[in-house]
């Protein structure tokens, strides 16, 4: 015989973000299995992302097009911005592609473009560029700002100077000094693609294709490198060369990346890391200037652009997720610096089914409180919550989908916070921002809870009502309500979201408001419910189109039947 029915409420579910390494059964309810175009938001309910919002309205390039072409792709690949004579400049890579009917690839451009504003009109500007040796490579460049200029420096090619006015190549400097010894230049060009601007030097490997030699410049002169003692000699040149071949721990290794912070230089190898200390010193080559103060062994960076400076700590993505470099030096590379904890099959997952490792990236938006990590191959992102870890150690995570961007940068211009995303639509930068997508079209929010109990895994629930407490804003939206006890929704029920519609412009009294956002409804929505099992699994999905919609809490009516 059934007990009398019972009212269970639980409370922010899915604030503590999915959960996919234990059992659904044991997980606390603040978890969840599935948080789609999900993030928690600043009140600690989970509720759906920002948009990927339309941003640059043209993408001004000149190409001919081949002969044959059927299809044109236009993708932005790289971005980076810095001050130039104290304006916020944004530059990207961007290449077109053409091919023709079987696929078969015709021809391939690449530009650097710079972001234009002009009102309330963004356009990405092709800049002209001197002559390259390796166009192509463009699409992997990385783009750093030092000493008010922008430098793109890619594989093969001489680094490209941006000074706000034209490009030049560094070469082109009339006080430029390769590097060189006493058997002559050792490296004409420096065309390393990995690059950091730090401690008032240029650091640089990947010259010649040479993956172990780090080439750093002058102090504060980025046209001079290391001279030795080759005729003529400058003694006050403090550029120089560091060579970490002899001091893999495994042995043998390549730089995939090089990071700066805390007056170290953090040399990331694909399965190892290197740490230097005293990078910050006048002169690293001198006596007691910068030396080897550890190393760290099967770990590693899984590509470049895969790490993130959060301030206080540096974020890089291994083979088996992302971890927090301060917590892998501390503990030498044990799981507590695993912020990816909670779902770290999933993450390994797809890393490993990742063929090309170069379109995966992290990145930091400060103001959004997130860590995002991109697998632009398959349009989806991970998302980090910066604010607190969940009760598991691990950060609490949401996964996106649709997203049709490579890479997303932080950024500050004119007092406001901005994240850009290079969008492979060939719509040059999308925005995250507000709630309305780049297509015109909703995107869909979805949450799915672990398995409730309620406590008794052995008893039978009849649930007979759900009731949810939505939180809506800007305008009404359609929701389903979703529940199951199979391990999956069985049974479904559309839900007529509210939300009041903001006043226009001058129709208020006396015409004086303004047109401003619509006005926060917390309503719950009652869901008459059938079936019965031993556990419950709830859910639901909004389409999302200019409206936001946060989960608040969930309210159950059960009875609780005998032992099945």
């Amino acid at each position: 015989m059934a007990s009398q029915q019972q009212n269970v409420t639980i409370d922010s579910p899915g604030f503590e973000g999915i959960n996919t390494e234990e059992s659904p059964i044991s997980q606390q309810p603040g978890f969840c299995l599935v948080a789609d175009n999900a993030v928690v938001d600043r009140f600690g309910r989970i509720g759906c992302r920002k948009a990927f919002a339309g941003f640059t309205t043209a993408v001004n390039i000149t190409y001919t097009p081949a002969v044959g072409v059927d299809s044109t792709v236009i993708t932005t690949h790289r971005m980076g911005n810095g001050f130039i004579n104290n304006v916020s400049v944004v530059i990207a890579t961007v290449d077109v592609i053409q091919r023709d009917i079987t696929g078969t690839l015709l021809q391939t451009d690449s530009f650097v473009c710079k972001l234009t504003t002009v009102g309330d009109v963004h356009e990405l500007d092709e800049l002209t560029l001197p002559t390259m040796l390796n166009p192509t490579s463009l699409n992997d460049a990385k783009i750093v700002s030092f000493r008010d200029k922008l430098y793109v420096f890619s594989a093969g090619n001489d680094p490209l100077v941006y000074d706000g006015t034209a490009v030049t190549n560094l070469s082109a400097a009339a006080t430029y000094r390769p590097p060189q010894d006493n058997s002559g230049i050792l490296a004409p060009l420096l065309d390393g693609n990995i690059v950091t601007a730090s401690y008032g030097r240029l650091w640089v490997t990947g010259v010649g294709e040479d993956y172990s030699s780090i080439y750093y410049s002058d102090l504060l002169i980025p046209e001079v490198w290391y001279d030795g003692k080759h005729t003529p000699h400058n003694a006050l040149n403090t550029g120089g060369i560091l060579n970490v071949a002899e001091y893999w721990p495994k042995g043998t290794d390549r730089i995939v990346d090089l990071i700066a912070h805390n007056n170290a230089l953090y040399v990331f190898g694909r399965n190892s890391i290197l740490i230097y200390n005293n990078a910050a010193t006048g002169d690293p080559a001198a006596e007691g200037g910068i030396f080897l103060a550890d190393t760290i062994s099967n770990l590693g960076l899984v590509s470049r652009d895969a790490t993130a400076n959060i301030g206080s700590d540096i974020l890089f993505v291994d083979d088996s997720g992302v971890r927090s470099l301060g917590r892998t030096i501390q503990e030498k590379s044990v799981p507590i610096g695993d912020l990816t904890y909670n779902i770290r099959r999933d993450i390994t997952a797809e890393i490993s089914a990742t063929v090309d490792k170069k379109s995966i990236s992290l990145s930091y938006w400060p103001d959004e409180d997130l860590s995002v990590l991109t697998f632009a191959d398959a349009e989806i992102a991970y998302c980090m919550e910066m604010r607190g870890p969940s009760i598991s150690g691990g950060s609490k995570m949401t996964r996106w989908t649709g997203c049709q961007f490579r890479r997303s940068m932080y950024y500050e211009v004119a007092g406001e916070a901005r994240v850009l995303l290079a969008a492979n639509t060939g719509d040059g930068m999308f925005l995250y921002d507000e709630f309305l997508e780049h297509t015109g079209t909703a995107f869909e929010f979805k949450f799915e809870s672990t398995g409730y109990t309620f406590g008794q895994p052995a008893n039978i629930k009849y649930v007979k009502q759900i009731d949810y407490t939505v939180v809506s804003t800007r305008i009404p939206t359609i929701g389903h309500a979703g529940w199951g006890f199979s391990g999956r929704l069985d049974y479904s029920k559309e839900l007529n979201i509210d939300a009041q519609i903001p006043a226009l412009y001058g129709v208020a009294l006396f015409g004086v408001d303004e047109f401003g956002d619509g006005l926060t409804t917390i309503r719950r929505y009652k869901v008459n419910t059938k079936g019965s099992g031993e556990t419950l699994i709830v859910g639901l999905r909004a389409d999302i189109e200019g409206n936001s919609l946060s989960l608040q809490e969930i309210n159950i009516q059960t009875l609780l039947g005998r032992l099945n």
